[in-house]
């Protein structure tokens, strides 16, 4: 009889949850909306232990997204101890109805939660950390169908932080600036050690650093980089026609070129290549490097080519501030 008691509870659980949302749905097709869950970073816990203890693979890790089409997970996005607070903020101001079956130990996720949670945070395991190294912000704005139509506000994906601000910096202060514009990107801070690595050889003639997130780049004398491994830098150029004009799009900014006789097209900078300048041709790779272009970025600059040849780098698809380079454009006649 105890086991028949669990299942009919289980099943009775499982049963009023898929209600819920069966309700639900009905009024979010009748009124468009989402539905909003009080899911946190520790429920999100709960679950990856309780399926793993069924025998779950690594799919177990990518459960709860943020936002699923129809669902939405707010309390997510809140760390740990913010989480505390809003909490003892609403428990002193709104009455809690909680549900009595969530203390009893008949159920596995309430022993996990019980007896398993306690331990880890004891140890300082951090639950919103662990949520947010598997699953991925900045597809959000894709899933509610935010996706800007407008390439005039983009979100910052790369920070260039001048050299003069980073010579005149402190080891602490270079370390807490860097951490500030990874925050910005919804990265966590470096370790000290790949900070360490990356100051050293900052001193010399270039530093790199690369985790599972970014990229840091700095030359001798250049400006510092930190670009987001999401950036849309990371992808081609596209062009297309309107009217008359010939459009370029990439890194979220937009080149427009009159073009009646549809003589322009767009390129891609090649090993070796030369372009035309007053004076003669000079090496684009060497136009690259007095931009301080990041060499791991050099192949997805956008070029604009006529008759088969480059005539014009488009620098300024990679920041605004930047000019096209040769800034007038030289054919041959």
């Amino acid at each position: 009889m105890p086991k028949l008691s669990l299942k009919l509870k289980k099943g009775l659980e499982e049963t009023g949850r898929l209600v819920r949302y069966h309700e639900l749905k009905k009024i979010t097709d009748k009124n468009p909306g989402i539905i909003l869950t009080g899911h946190h970073c520790k429920d999100y816990t709960e679950s990856i232990f309780l399926h793993l203890t069924r025998g779950g693979g690594k799919k177990v890790f990518y459960t709860l997204p943020p936002f699923d089409g129809e669902r939405f997970l707010p309390l997510v996005f809140f760390e740990d101890k913010e989480l505390e607070q809003l909490y003892q903020f609403v428990s002193e101001n709104i009455k809690i109805f909680e549900d009595e079956s969530n203390h009893d130990p008949i159920y596995k996720r309430n022993r996990i939660r019980m007896d398993l949670l306690p331990i880890l945070e004891k140890e300082n395991w951090n639950f919103h950390k662990t949520y947010w190294n598997f699953h991925d912000r900045s597809q959000l704005d894709l899933k509610f169908g935010l996706r800007s139509q407008s390439v005039s506000k983009p979100n910052p994906h790369i920070f260039r932080i001048p050299h003069e601000t980073w010579t005149s910096l402190s080891l602490s202060a270079k370390k807490d600036l860097i951490d500030f514009h990874l925050k910005l990107l919804g990265h966590y801070p470096l370790y000290k050690s790949g900070f360490d690595n990356f100051h050293l050889q900052s001193e010399g003639e270039r530093a790199f650093l690369e985790n599972k997130n970014c990229f840091l780049y700095k030359s001798k004398f250049g400006d510092l980089f930190i670009i987001d491994k999401k950036s849309p830098a990371f992808k081609k150029a596209v062009s297309f026609r309107e009217g008359e004009n010939l459009c370029i799009e990439w890194n979220q900014n937009r080149f427009k070129l009159p073009d009646p006789q549809e003589k322009y097209n767009l390129g891609s900078w090649h090993h070796g290549q030369k372009i035309q300048i007053r004076s003669g041709n000079k090496e684009i790779s060497e136009c690259m490097r007095e931009n301080g272009i990041p060499f791991f970025l050099r192949t997805y600059i956008p070029i604009l080519y006529f008759d088969g040849e480059p005539i014009q780098i488009l620098f300024s698809l990679f920041s605004k501030s930047e000019k096209n380079y040769p800034k007038r454009i030289y054919l041959e006649r």
